[in-house]
């Protein structure tokens, strides 16, 4: 294939020590007795995720204080990140941000074909 029709190479699909540990960190934090689950996904940096976001988020959960939000984002995993979250922590709110796994998510549905194709 040409280098014109050359995918680009899409960090998300890059495998790190994060990405492998995707699972037993949804896990842990799912087992603590969460009353609903949430999951949002976040693919833009973490400075992007601005006071809109974080109201949504905070209202989310104040409607819901026992729930649970996991924000799929490996921009979002860090501690800038973490830095965003912070209010809503010490507020007492569930709110974890993970690095996604994408062959784990996609594993056994017509998307895994997909993924490793590209």
């Amino acid at each position: 294939m040409s280098q014109k029709g050359k995918l680009p190479e899409l960090q998300i699909l890059n495998s790190n020590n994060l990405t492998e540990q995707f699972h037993g960190r949804v896990l842990e934090f799912l087992n603590h007795g969460c009353s609903a689950q949430f999951c949002m996904i976040w693919f833009s940096p973490a400075t992007k995720f601005g006071k809109r976001e974080v109201m949504a988020t905070d209202s989310l959960l104040k409607f819901n204080p026992k729930g649970c939000l996991m924000i799929l984002s490996k921009s979002m995993d860090s501690g800038s990140g973490y830095r965003i979250l912070k209010p809503l922590l010490d507020g007492g709110f569930k709110v974890k941000a993970l690095t996604p796994d994408l062959p784990f998510l996609v594993k056994n549905t017509p998307a895994e074909t997909w993924l490793q194709e590209l």
